[in-house]
């Protein structure tokens, strides 16, 4: 069972007092977590690359790895007359300067005094007039110009601005306030190591592997939901958006399922999907390297490598769309399961993609303007076995399958 001493650790203790590198994490013996100083040697991969490649092989390899621009050296007052052309402004770019001003707003380490930052999340007038006249201040004096000079943009079109920045964020106010959540870390990086066991893949005791995942939780708080187990509160993983996106492969699939017919549905997702529940799920397993194992090792002397550990965790994850303000709970209906066929799949994927197995799907909207007459088939090492990579991919899809049909998403109430 889960080790009853176990508390969540700061950012600030975190670095110092972060899980031993030599111990793993034991979940029913059905996989294992480690945490690692550095993932790059193992040639990590992240969510947003894992679900690329489920959706359509080809495209996933096809696509260059996006060189992050550097920041702008001086800031600058463009003021073009016409910036948007007519059209809103890119959500993503919006999504991003959301989730910064958010983190402003509880960084103790940021430009904002902790008297500021206490009325800002309290008074729904000061922070109104703080995003109208200082927030351009303070995204300079944190170094983010190139937010700066969006934000400097899009204030000259004062609809837009309410719209897009000023009402979401006053929705997180009154949110916070309501709900007497306490913000506990704000965009953190991750890296894990997830290791199978004898018993990870059913009938191939000898298929051992491991895979390193990097990414960033936007949000981790402690959420007030009156719980006697956890007086202090439940912790939760946020993740922001800005509006759901659209609909993935598998999400379309579903819909004609139901429906029948899908000529006049949207491409837009009206709750999220199952990329989304895929994304929590992987945040789950990173954040076990958060617990506080100290009293544990201490109390073994250091010679426990394999840490049994729970399933059955109060940790709650939540999808928060700032476009609208509804948060959505991913819920699992057998979590053993739903976790035992997330880590089959990230294992498949993982040998699949280094195989460099390319599949194009024809249902996919492939930036390729011709299929290729023919994949080429590699042969994948696994274990002490060797099976091909499309055997690969097609175990990828059908454990994607089984987690599908073990999760669901609950829309939280706003004070909750």
């Amino acid at each position: 069972m889960l080790i009853s001493t176990l508390h969540l650790l700061h950012s600030s203790e975190a670095a110092t007092r972060s899980m031993p590198y030599y111990v793993h994490l034991n979940y029913a013996n059905l996989f294992k977590i480690q945490h690692v100083r550095n993932a790059f040697p193992l040639k990590p991969v992240s969510f947003s690359r894992l679900v690329s490649y489920l959706e359509c092989p080809g495209c996933a390899l096809d696509q260059k790895p996006a060189r992050r621009k550097k920041e702008p050296r001086h800031f600058t007052n463009i003021h073009q007359t016409a910036l948007f052309g007519g059209r809103q402004p890119d959500p993503r770019l919006v999504g991003t300067l959301l989730h910064q001003i958010i983190n402003l707003l509880h960084d103790n380490r940021g430009p904002l005094a902790e008297e500021q930052r206490s009325t800002l999340l309290a008074c729904p007038d000061a922070l109104a007039d703080f995003l109208r006249s200082d927030v351009l201040k303070a995204l300079q004096l944190a170094e983010k110009l190139k937010l700066a000079i969006f934000f400097d943009e899009l204030s000259a079109y004062k609809n837009t601005l309410q719209r897009s920045v000023i009402e979401p964020l006053l929705r997180y106010q009154q949110e916070l306030v309501l709900s007497g959540a306490k913000v506990f870390a704000i965009s953190e990086r991750f890296q894990f190591k997830l290791l199978s066991t004898s018993k990870t893949f059913a009938g191939h005791n000898d298929w051992g592997g491991e895979v390193a995942i990097v990414g960033e939780f936007d949000q981790i708080r402690l959420r007030n939901v009156g719980s006697e187990l956890a007086p202090g509160g439940t912790p939760a993983i946020i993740e922001f958006k800005t509006g759901l996106g659209k609909k993935k492969i598998w999400d379309t699939l579903d819909l004609a399922l139901e429906d029948g017919d899908t000529d006049d549905v949207s491409d837009g997702l009206l709750q999220p999907g199952m990329a989304h529940a895929l994304q929590l799920a992987i945040y789950w397993m990173a954040f076990q390297t958060r617990w506080d194992l100290l009293e544990y090792v201490q109390l073994v002397k250091g010679r426990g490598e394999d840490v049994p550990m729970s399933l059955d965790q109060n940790l709650d994850l939540i999808l928060y769309n700032l476009q609208d303000g509804c948060q959505y709970q991913l819920m699992f209906a057998d979590q053993s399961r739903a976790l035992l066929a997330l880590t089959n799949c990230i294992f498949y994927l993982n040998w699949a993609m280094k195989s460099g197995y390319a599949l194009q799907v024809p249902d996919h909207e492939c930036s390729k303007t011709t299929l290729l007459a023919e994949v080429p088939q590699r042969i994948v090492q696994v274990g002490y076995e060797a099976i091909s990579a499309e055997k690969c991919y097609e175990l990828a899809k059908e454990a994607f399958l089984v987690f599908k049909d073990l999760v669901s998403w609950k829309k939280l109430d706003a004070s909750t």
